[in-house]
């Protein structure tokens, strides 16, 4: 069956999911949107016809045609493609799958559930640079989705909607909407794929650039005890990109200011400041701020960090490296690196890429004795080729299964001769969770095809029948154009792969039940219908006169 675009279809995959105790591959998950701001009223504003509102989780679907404010009282559930916007500042969000909305004391909280993968393509859209060398955007990936199903990295106040993750940097930067290419690629390439460390998830990290040498987890109290893979290391691929030097300075008068909504107690005239104590890694971990009286007071270097950026801006102070003083007036910063330095190097992966290493290589050298899998039983995808056929799976293909792919394609190609060259690529999900978060189709769906891509639901399921459908489809998709309504290239195939016609159903019950595959009855229903109305075109008209509607679209002197 033919899938439409992962965005198309999300609100579908995350409504027919099931209850799964292993997160391997990939899971919904709940982010908290506009974390770092208090928002008070907003405005939902559907995207697609699809979407919906409800006054409760479990009340039936009614359409959102028109821009719905909410503010003040209550909850609100609505699902499908959306636009939020904060009413006060204007900023907005957009997405694809399930919202919740609470009013709390005054504010709103706004938790968007959706799926991993498209979690992961959020963040890189965020956090990465679609212009990066692949493999540098695939190891991203795979530190991004690790992070995430790993988690939860959020905690939301007594009586706030609850989340396991956020939009902002207290998390991992997110941006919804529409997706580049080269990001939809890197999530694509490394589907599922997480890092892990004696067969659980590995805890993981990034920063833009760690200024030549990454920090330990345990120094910069991400890690209660030390973590073998997230120790401070020499990073000489960053520095050839950019020694990444940076210089602040914040007057003392802002700096009292911050520290009077802290609760810190600094000398009233500070003469001076010095660094107490340091990490491995030449990172600040402790101040000592002395005033003219002889006062003194000693204050965490990351507290200082995190709260003068919140009050002056972000970026103010870019890392805990550095040199510091005092001087006519102000509090004088030197330093390098840009973020806390854990984990992989944003700068030196990229750096890596560009010295041709690929994406396993680059992690290995940020998250040394890690390893890349979907599960712990596995090592990532296997890329294979036979026939002229790209071929993906989380294990190498025996004989058997490559002699019945080759079968299936040639039979195939012997139904409906091809008129242009093409490559198929086939993908064996090794889950059926997997197979939801690639697809953004149901799970009790046997496959999936969208163009020249077949992605299989869980190998053990695989048989001949079900693949040379699925190939059929790509071989119709290769010659269809806009013009060709959905019904024709699905009763197409149903043909040339013999299966039973069913009964008669109108244009657009079909059309739409084929768009939208919801409940697996009403599915098979249109399919049926659409092979029965296709069998008396072709009947009537002849199999080439038919195939060229693929292209030119069906007369209406046919309906």
């Amino acid at each position: 069956m033919r899938a439409l675009r992962a965005a198309a279809m999300a609100l579908v995959m995350i409504a027919t999911s099931t209850a799964h105790a292993d997160d391997s591959g990939g899971r919904d998950v709940n982010v908290a949107l506009f974390s770092a701001r208090d928002v008070r009223a907003v405005t939902l504003t559907p995207l697609s016809s699809t979407a919906w509102i409800a006054a409760c989780a479990t009340c039936a679907h009614r359409g959102l045609s028109a821009p719905m404010n909410f503010s003040g009282h209550g909850e609100l559930f609505s699902g499908g493609a959306l636009r939020i916007t904060d009413t006060a500042s204007g900023e907005q969000r957009s997405a694809v799958g399930l919202w919740h909305l609470k009013a709390v004391a005054g504010t709103v909280d706004v938790v968007l559930t959706l799926p991993s993968e498209r979690y992961v393509a959020a963040v890189l859209s965020a956090e990465a640079d679609e212009k990066e060398p692949p493999e540098s955007l695939q190891a991203m990936a795979v530190v991004a989705r690790s992070y995430a199903l790993n988690g939860p990295h959020y905690t939301a106040a007594a009586g706030h909607l609850k989340a396991d993750l956020c939009d902002s940097t207290e998390c991992q930067a997110a941006r919804f909407g529409s997706v580049s290419d080269a990001i939809e690629q890197a999530v694509w390439e490394t589907a599922g794929e997480t890092l892990w460390y004696e067969r659980r998830h590995a805890e993981v990290y990034f920063s833009q650039s760690c200024g030549g040498m990454t920090e330990d987890a345990h120094a910069a109290r991400f890690a209660i005890h030390e973590v073998p893979y997230l120790a401070a290391h020499t990073d000489p691929y960053c520095v050839r990109r950019s020694v990444s030097t940076w210089h602040t300075e914040v007057k003392l008068i802002d700096l009292q200011s911050v520290a009077k909504a802290q609760g810190w107690l600094l000398p009233p005239e500070i003469a001076s400041v010095t660094v107490t104590k340091q990490s491995a890694s030449h990172r600040a971990q402790m101040l000592e701020f002395a005033g003219s009286n002889g006062v003194r007071a000693q204050v965490s270097a990351s507290a200082i960090r995190l709260a003068i950026d919140r009050s002056l801006g972000w970026n103010k102070v870019r890392s805990d490296w550095y040199d510091i003083g005092v001087r006519n007036g102000s509090l004088i910063f030197d330093g390098r690196g840009f973020g806390h330095g854990v984990g992989l190097c944003q700068f030196g992966a990229s750096e890596m890429a560009l010295e041709h290493k690929n994406a396993r290589e680059i992690l290995a050298f940020y998250f040394p004795g890690t390893v890349v899998g979907i599960s712990p039983n596995d090592n990532g995808w296997v890329n294979e080729d036979t026939l002229g056929l790209k071929v993906r799976s989380a294990a190498r293909l025996t004989a058997g299964q490559r002699e019945e792919i080759e079968t299936s394609w040639h039979q195939a190609k012997t139904l409906f001769p091809l008129h242009t060259s093409i490559t198929p690529e086939i993908v064996f999900t090794p889950s059926t969770e997997l197979f939801r978060q690639m697809t953004s189709q149901p799970g009790w769906m046997l496959a999936s095809t969208s163009r020249s891509r077949i992605v299989l639901n869980a190998k053990p399921l695989l048989n001949q029948k079900t693949l040379r459908h699925e190939m059929l489809h790509v071989l119709v998709e290769s010659e269809a154009s806009t013009k060709a309504p959905l019904w024709l290239r699905e009763g197409l195939v149903e043909v040339l792969d013999g299966e039973p016609a069913g009964s008669a159903m109108s244009d657009a019950t079909m059309e739409a039940e084929l768009s939208h595959p919801t409940i697996r009855g009403k599915s098979e229903q249109a399919h049926r219908a659409a092979a029965a109305k296709v069998r008396t075109m072709v009947a009537r008209y002849g199999m080439a006169q038919v195939r060229s509607w693929l292209v030119s679209g069906v007369p209406a002197s046919v309906n």
